[in-house]
C-alpha cells in the first residue's frame, strides 16, 4: 500500500468499502463541528470529515490510522479503510470529489482563462517583446493564442455579451471587435468588415475575450485558494512528512512542457480547496434554466423570485443557490443524473424558518423533509431518472414564514461523454 498524504478520516465515519453496493454516507455529520472537508461519493452522498488522505499512487483516498496500541497475537490488526477515486470506469470508484467546507477560491485579481477551463491567476510581463504570464507555483509561460480564452487584467471590467468576434476591452471602456491575431507589446485586432488592422499597446488593455471552442478536460481538476483551477493528468500524495496534515504536499502532473508552465510539481495541502475526479461528470445546478410556478398550497402568490446564485467562484462551478418559497421550481436535466447537494436554512432564517422541501423525479416524489430550527440541515443524493427535476418549497406548520433554502455545492452527477 502506498504512503499517504495526511488528512485524517474520523474512525466513526461510515465509509463503504470498494465493491460494496454504495457509499451511504451519514448526512448527520454536516451538523457536527470540526469538519473541514466534504467528500462527495459517486452515488451523490456526502460525508463531512476533518481531513483526508491521498495515496502515493493517487488511486485512493485512505483513512490514516493512529498508531495502534500493542496487541496480543490473538487480536486482529487494524487495516486502514480505502476508498477508490473516480478514475476511468472502475466499478469500485467511491469518491467523485472532495471540497473544503465553506472555502471559495479567490476570484479577484488578474487571471487567464484557457480553452480547457483552466483559470490561472498571476500577472503579465513582456520579455523581449513576448507576452509572458507569471503564475505563483506553475512558473512562467508564454501566452499565445492557441488554447487561450480570456485575459482579464482589470477584474472590474465587464465581460462582453455573447458575440461572434473577439473583443478587446480597453482601460477607458472602449471595445475593439474582430479577430485578435497578435499578442505582445501590442495587441493587433483584425476587423471583420474590411480586414483592416488596429494596433493598441498592451498596457492599455483591460481584458481580452476570444471566440474559441472548448477543449476536452483532463481526468482530474484541482482548485486552490489563490483562485487557480487547473486540469491535471495525475494527482498523488507524497512521501514527505510535515508538522501537520495541512503542511504536507501533493504532487501533480499536467499536459504541457517548456514554455507552457511546469508540467509537474507539488503544492501544499493547505492550499487545496477542492479536487474532482472525472470533472466532466459534474454539472452545476446553477447552470440550469428554471421554470417557476406557484406552490399548490399558496396559489395566490403573484410573484416568485428566481433562484439566486451566490459564490460564483465555488469549486466545480457549482455556485450556491438560494430558493424562496412557497413555490415550485422545475428544470430539465440529463436523464439518469444524481442530484447531490447540502441543504440548509440560512442562519438568519433559522429562528422563524419553517418549510417543507420535496424533490420530484417527473411526477414521482423522491424525497421530502421538514426544515426548521430543530432540523435546519440535510444532504441529498437523489437519482433523477426521467430528466424532469422539480423542487418544491411548501409552507410549514405556521404557514409561509421565512421559506428560503440554501443549496451548497449543488450538482448533478452524470456519466460524462466519451470524449471527457
Amino acid at each position: 500500500m502506498g504512503l499517504v498524504l495526511g488528512l485524517v478520516l474520523p474512525a466513526s465515519a461510515a465509509l463503504a468499502m470498494p465493491g460494496s453496493p454504495a457509499a451511504a454516507f451519514d448526512d448527520t455529520t454536516v451538523r457536527e463541528p470540526g469538519h473541514a472537508w466534504s467528500i462527495i461519493a459517486a452515488d451523490g452522498s456526502r460525508l463531512a470529515v476533518s481531513s483526508w488522505v491521498l495515496s502515493t499512487s493517487g488511486d485512493a483516498v485512505e483513512e490514516l490510522q493512529p498508531v495502534p496500541a500493542p496487541r496480543s497475537s490473538e487480536s486482529p490488526a487494524e487495516v486502514p479503510r480505502r476508498l477508490a477515486v473516480g478514475m476511468g470506469d472502475r466499478p469500485d470508484a467511491t469518491v467523485r470529489a472532495i471540497s473544503r467546507i465553506g472555502a471559495v477560491p479567490s476570484s479577484t485579481g488578474p487571471h487567464l482563462v484557457m480553452r480547457n477551463g483552466d483559470r490561472l491567476p498571476g500577472r503579465p510581463d513582456l520579455v523581449e517583446g513576448e507576452l509572458v504570464w507569471r503564475h505563483g507555483w506553475l512558473g512562467d509561460f508564454a501566452v499565445d493564442l492557441d488554447g487561450l480564452r480570456s485575459i482579464v487584467l482589470a477584474p472590474d471590467a465587464p465581460s462582453p455579451a455573447a458575440v461572434d468576434a473577439d473583443v478587446v476591452t480597453l482601460a477607458n471602456g472602449d471595445r475593439l471587435e474582430g479577430f485578435v491575431v497578435e499578442l505582445g507589446v501590442d495587441v493587433v485586432v483584425e476587423r471583420i468588415e474590411d480586414g483592416s488592422s488596429r494596433r493598441v499597446p498592451f498596457e492599455r488593455v483591460a481584458r481580452i475575450d476570444l471566440v474559441v471552442d472548448s477543449q476536452a478536460g483532463a481526468p482530474i481538476r484541482m482548485w486552490t485558494r489563490d483562485g487557480t483551477s487547473i486540469a491535471l493528468d495525475g494527482l498523488r500524495g507524497t512521501r514527505g512528512d510535515g508538522d501537520d496534515d495541512e503542511s504536507r504536499l501533493v504532487a501533480f502532473s499536467r499536459r504541457g512542457g517548456v514554455g507552457r508552465g511546469r508540467s509537474e510539481g507539488v503544492v501544499f495541502a493547505r492550499e487545496l480547496v477542492a479536487v474532482a475526479w472525472r470533472p466532466g461528470a459534474i454539472e452545476p445546478l446553477s447552470t440550469l434554466d428554471w421554470t417557476m410556478s406557484p406552490h399548490g398550497e399558496a396559489m395566490d402568490r403573484s410573484w416568485i423570485p428566481a433562484p439566486v446564485r451566490i459564490d460564483e467562484a465555488s469549486p466545480f462551478g457549482a455556485a450556491t443557490i438560494e430558493m424562496t418559497g412557497p413555490a415550485r421550481f422545475e428544470a430539465r436535466v440529463p436523464p439518469g443524473s444524481i442530484l447531490s447537494a447540502s441543504v440548509e436554512l440560512p442562519p438568519l432564517m433559522r429562528r422563524f424558518g419553517d418549510l417543507k422541501l420535496r424533490i420530484l423525479d417527473g411526477d414521482r416524489e423522491r424525497w421530502r423533509r421538514d426544515f426548521s430550527a430543530i432540523s435546519p440541515q440535510a444532504t441529498i443524493a437523489i437519482p433523477i431518472e426521467t430528466g424532469r427535476l422539480a423542487i418544491e418549497l411548501g409552507p410549514g406548520l405556521r404557514g409561509p414564514v421565512q421559506d428560503r433554502l440554501r443549496f451548497t455545492l449543488p450538482m448533478l452527477l452524470r456519466e460524462p461523454a466519451s470524449s471527457e
